[in-house]
């Protein structure tokens, strides 16, 4: 299995394809399959790399309390092992926070983003009552309880439910929590909106939690662009999945990334 180690942690990862390296970030309860509906699509053009984040999925868990920064430099860790130079960063949900910090951190690093359901640091009551009932649940080990809410959030029909259900039973409660409580401390929208990469946004009409950070977003950042996908929730990648994947495609089309992969790669 391709593995590399950071900050005393195993870190599992997939790679595939051939072209601009293209790296998919999933959201909490989830893993790198959260990505199955992609990966065939893009290796065809790019070379596309998913991850496990930590306490997810074959990945293992930190030491004690974490930032997200910790996360961003856990995906900093896997480009120099894989010798990438530049990427383009999709992210979902969490996995949003992870790529801005990221772009923040090593801005010559990234060529574009798409976030999917992004947000900064946690404000307003939808998103607020979201996070209480996340913690809630774990601290009361209502795991079972928590993989379900995930499958059924992110699942297109009752077969995806029952694999969704599978993955988020393995994602470890503590680090879940660790993550959540990171994403309370997380970056100001103001702060974010300094990323000046070309950055593609897409919210599906029915995620009221996020929908507000996403047209703020597209408000304050130049370089953003605002895609919304209707009568789908947070889950557009897996939901509205040939919706999403055009709209991603049209996008990296678009911006012109350059497809010589031996130009990003030491």
């Amino acid at each position: 299995m391709p593995r590399f180690e950071h900050d005393e942690i195993s870190h599992y990862y997939t790679i595939i394809g051939a072209g601009f390296p293209m790296i998919f970030i999933h959201g909490l309860g989830l893993n790198h399959q959260n990505w199955l509906g992609q990966v065939p699509v893009f290796k065809k053009n790019f070379t596309v790399i998913t991850y496990d984040i930590r306490g997810h999925g074959g990945t293992g868990i930190s030491r004690g309390p974490i930032e997200i920064g910790d996360l961003s430099e856990d995906l900093h860790a896997l480009c120099r092992h894989l010798k990438i130079e530049k990427a383009f960063l999709v992210g979902y949900s969490t996995g949003t926070l992870i790529a801005e910090q990221f772009t923040l951190d090593h801005p010559e690093m990234v060529a574009g983003l798409c976030l999917i359901g992004a947000f900064a640091k946690v404000q307003g009551i939808a998103m607020m009552m979201k996070n209480n009932f996340s913690k809630w649940l774990i601290q009361a080990k209502l795991h079972k309880l928590i993989a379900y809410s995930v499958a059924q959030n992110n699942a297109h029909n009752v077969v995806q439910r029952g694999f969704f259900y599978r993955i988020a039973k393995r994602a470890v409660p503590a680090e879940t929590l660790r993550i959540i409580e990171a994403s309370e401390r997380f970056l100001s929208m103001h702060e974010v909106a300094n990323i000046r990469c070309p950055v593609l946004l897409i919210n599906g009409s029915k995620d009221r939690a996020t929908k507000a950070y996403a047209e703020q977003f597209s408000t304050e950042m130049d370089c953003a662009e605002l895609a919304m996908i209707e009568g789908v929730n947070h889950s557009v990648a897996t939901r509205a999945k040939d919706q999403f994947n055009s709209l991603l495609q049209e996008y990296v089309l678009r911006i012109e990334l350059p497809l010589d992969p031996t130009l990003h790669f030491h």
